[in-house]
Order: C-alpha cells, then sequence, then structure tokens
C-alpha cells in the first residue's frame, strides 16, 4: 500500500506511485492498494463470494484506488472541468496496463457500495487484445453518494464511506483453445451450464431425473423456462413448495423444465434445441410457465413453430404464461447500454441474494470481459433482447398465425428509501437507459404485455404489480396474487 496523498480540487495530477488521479471540484486522499496487501484487504472488505468468483473466472486483481474521505468543492474547480460522457462530474484516474496478452476492467464501488463497471476511455474495444503494455485512462462520477444506511445489507465490497475502483486483469489466451475473442461467454456456458429437460417435481434441486416423454403424454403436462443468467432451479427457486404441490397434483405430476444457454445462443436456437429432444409421436399437451428471457424462447416455439422444427405430433403449446418478459425488448441490452446491464446484475445480485440470481455472479464476470474486448457477437443470447435487434423486429415482433393463449405478468418496481439498490436504480446511466418509463429494474413493465407488432399482442388482462407492492424483476412468485392468478390459468 502507498502513502495517502491528498486530492487537488483544482484539478492538478495526482500522482500516487504508477496510478495518475484528477479529480478537479474534490477534497479527500487517494491511495494505491497492492493485491495481497493487509491494506488492500482491510480497506477493501471484499465479500469471500467475489473474490472466488474473481479466481473461478481468471480474473487477477491489478491494484485498487481509494478515495477516502471525499467532499465536493465544485467552486474550487479551474479551469474546464472534467465530465463523464454523461456530462457528470468527473473523477479520470489512468492506470498501467494490464500487459501483453491481458485485458482489463474496472469494478468501481460508491460511498453507498452501488456497484458499476467501467472500460478505458482510450483503448477501443477491439484493439484490446493488441495493446496491453501501454496505461489505461478511466472516468468515473465525481458525485460523493451519501453513505449506507447502518443496519444495511452488506454488498459485495464492504468499502462503504469511499470509493474504490478495483481494476482487474484478464487472459485474453486460453492455454489449449488459444485466442477466445468473442467466445468468453459461449466457452463458459458449455464448460458450466447443462443443456437439459428435466424432472420439475421437485424444483429446487440442480439435480433431477430425465423427463419420462410416455408419462408425459398421458395428459396436459406443465413446462417450466427459466430467464438469463439462471437454471430451472434459481429462477424459480421461489416459487413455494405448496404452490408447485397443488399445480403439479392438477397435471398428475407431469411437470417439467428445460436449462437452458442464455448468453450465446438467440431464443430460436435454443427452442429448436428444445424440439429435437421430443420423441415424433410423442403428441405432448403442454401449458407453459416462463420467466424473463425464457419466455422469448416458447413464443418461439409457439410463433416460430416451422423455424423451429415443431410439428403437432411433437408438441402442442395451450397456454403461455409469461412473467417479467422482454416481449418489447430492454434498453439495457442494446449494444451501447451493455455495461449498464452488467451494473444492473451485479446490484441485483448482491443487495438481492435470494431472487434466483445467486448462481450468476460467475456470468456477470464472464460477459464482463467479453464487453470489455467489443465481441458482442459471442453474446447472442443476450442481444435477442435489444429492442431494436434484428431478433425481435425482424424475426419475431411481427404478424404471424397464433392459437396459444397468452398470458402476462408484469411489475413497476421503485426501490424503498435505504434499499441498496436505490442508488443503482437511479444513477445517470440508468435514467438515460430507462428515462421516465416504468420498469421492474430490468424489463420495462409495459413491454411484457403491450402491443409490438406480434400478432398476439396486445396481452389482454394482464397481472400488474405496482410500485407500491416492492416485486422487482425476480421478486414475483410469492405473492399471493401471482398465485392466485396461476391457479386462475393452469388448469391442467
Amino acid at each position: 500500500m502507498t502513502m495517502a496523498e491528498p486530492l487537488r480540487p483544482d484539478g492538478t495530477e495526482v500522482r500516487v506511485g504508477d496510478v495518475v488521479v484528477v479529480s478537479p471540484g474534490l477534497t479527500g486522499q487517494v491511495e494505491v492498494l497492492l493485491p495481497g496487501t493487509d491494506g488492500m484487504r482491510g480497506a477493501e472488505d471484499a465479500r469471500l463470494a467475489l473474490l472466488r468468483a474473481l479466481a473461478r473466472c481468471d480474473f487477477t486483481e491489478q491494484l485498487s484506488v481509494r478515495v477516502i474521505d471525499p467532499v465536493e468543492v465544485p467552486e474550487l474547480a479551474s479551469g474546464a472541468s472534467r465530465s463523464t460522457s454523461l456530462g457528470e462530474p468527473a473523477i479520470s484516474v489512468e492506470v498501467p496496463g494490464p500487459g501483453s496478452g491481458l485485458g482489463q476492467v474496472v469494478l468501481a464501488a460508491d460511498e453507498e457500495g452501488a456497484l458499476s463497471w467501467h472500460l478505458p476511455d482510450d483503448v477501443p474495444p477491439d484493439e484490446v487484445p493488441s495493446r496491453g503494455g501501454d496505461r489505461r485512462t478511466y472516468t468515473f462520477r465525481r458525485a460523493v453518494a451519501p453513505p449506507a444506511e447502518p443496519g444495511g445489507s452488506r454488498g459485495l465490497i464492504g468499502a462503504v464511506g469511499s470509493k474504490l475502483l478495483k481494476v482487474l486483469v484478464f487472459p485474453l489466451i486460453d492455454p489449449v483453445l488459444g485466442k477466445v475473442g468473442d467466445h468468453f461467454a459461449g466457452r463458459w456456458e458449455q464448460k458450466n451450464r447443462n443443456v437439459r429437460l428435466r424432472d420439475f417435481v421437485d424444483h429446487r434441486v440442480a439435480e433431477a431425473g430425465p423427463v419420462d416423454w410416455q408419462a408425459l403424454g398421458a395428459g396436459p403436462a406443465l413446462l417450466f423456462v427459466h430467464g438469463t443468467a439462471s437454471q430451472s432451479h434459481t429462477g424459480f427457486h421461489g416459487v413455494a413448495p405448496e404452490t408447485l404441490g397443488t399445480i403439479s397434483a392438477r397435471y398428475g405430476g407431469r411437470v417439467f423444465a428445460f436449462d437452458h444457454h442464455t448468453l450465446s445462443v438467440d431464443p430460436v436456437a435454443n427452442a429448436r434445441w428444445l424440439v429435437e429432444q421430443i420423441p415424433a409421436g410423442a403428441g405432448l399437451t403442454v401449458d407453459i410457465v416462463a420467466h424473463s428471457r425464457g419466455g422469448l424462447v416458447a413464443r418461439a416455439l409457439c410463433e416460430l413453430a416451422d423455424e423451429v422444427g415443431l410439428t403437432a405430433d411433437r408438441m402442442t403449446v395451450r397456454t403461455l404464461v409469461m412473467v417479467a418478459t422482454p416481449n418489447a425488448g430492454t434498453p439495457l441490452c442494446s449494444p451501447t447500454n451493455i455495461t449498464a446491464w452488467l451494473d444492473r446484475m451485479t446490484n441485483l445480485l448482491q443487495w438481492v441474494p435470494d431472487n434466483g440470481l445467486t448462481d450468476a455472479l460467475d456470468i456477470v464476470l464472464t460477459v464482463a470481459k467479453q464487453v470489455a474486448v467489443g465481441a458482442l457477437r459471442g453474446l447472442d443470447g443476450l442481444m435477442a433482447m435489444d429492442p431494436k435487434g434484428q431478433f425481435l423486429v425482424e424475426r419475431l415482433n411481427k404478424p404471424a398465425e397464433h392459437t396459444v393463449t397468452y398470458r402476462a405478468v408484469a411489475s413497476n418496481y421503485d426501490p424503498v428509501k435505504g434499499s441498496g439498490l436505490l442508488r443503482s436504480a437511479r444513477n445517470a446511466s440508468t435514467d438515460v437507459v430507462f428515462g421516465l418509463v416504468p420498469n421492474d429494474l430490468v424489463v420495462p413493465t409495459e413491454g411484457v404485455f403491450a402491443a409490438n407488432g406480434a400478432s398476439a399482442f396486445p396481452i389482454a388482462e394482464p397481472q400488474v404489480f405496482e410500485a407500491a407492492d416492492g416485486i422487482d424483476h425476480s421478486g414475483f412468485w410469492p405473492d399471493a396474487r401471482l398465485v392466485a392468478a396461476l391457479d386462475r390459468w393452469l388448469v391442467g
């Protein structure tokens, strides 16, 4: 750990070891923490879950920059004040490059504990693989956030009361595969996510038996399809056992789920794989409950049957219940906002630990690497939710023959005062992404059920939760009104 140096609010450079900080309008001190030192461990107080995830995903901590006791004094700034791309007052931090064969990204924590991901200002992502040894400059919001309220939930990095910038590096070369380029997400999913159809009577366990096609064909069956960065046993973990038990009995125990890749594979490819597993002549009749992006996979089954190879002798869908499905996309998944998606997912992980996203930290870190090298081509599963992208505009949201009954569940969520989500939900970058459009933190509320160009929309009589209900993107399952709606819609 280096000695702390005072910040210079007039905008003069402050050099601390190999790091240069420019902070016009901000007083306080800055120190540089090196990996493995007592200073870094004590100042960061990083959660073991984060440290283990970084190690699993081949991240190394290069250094951290800590801004201590920051105070805004904009009248002391001289000359042209620095600003972020959103026009906010800014701090710039110049750090050593990652070295040959390495990429670099910064995970920042503000005084309230909100986390955000940052790419270098001066190195276009597509040049990252060829520029490993030079220096990098990062720009951050200067505004001092109020410290987290006492007794609040502790985030992934516990450096509350100061700004912490964690500089992370990762290899661009796999020892076996060579250059990984736009394959970070695909390789991770292939290694860590089984694609399968599974029995789902015991829905909270990871291990389950294969489906029994003969049994499923004995009467109407119920299929669950999970959303992004999830698996069936985590995405639907919030469904109470008694709720699923009642529904399962109605379907004679014929309940199964689809575990699939959500980052690197588009929904049509997901749906096509599912269809290929169903034996010809199985003659299934199914209802589907889908969460988030899983609803797009289910819609591909219903609306793009020819493209995915679905015929009535294999399976017929009667009812599709879509919970928080981005049928009109989510602006978080437009190419220019993908770091906002990373921020939102990271903060959901740290502040809503039981919402079905707890297994997704590795996915967030993997996507961060891919975004850092500008390789969006390998994120077909995420890009399928781009509101202006080819998948939604040209393939799905257009008139098509449709016989399935659609049901929709959506929420307008507003984090409560004192919630750790409050700052990340209302920061300037998210305001630009969502504007004043009601949303559940991930998906615009009306986008779940409103007209979008597809024949089945708008969906009549959606179950919509308002801000006072306090239900975020993954918090629907315990609510009695949702349980009642599922009871009405899923007739067995």
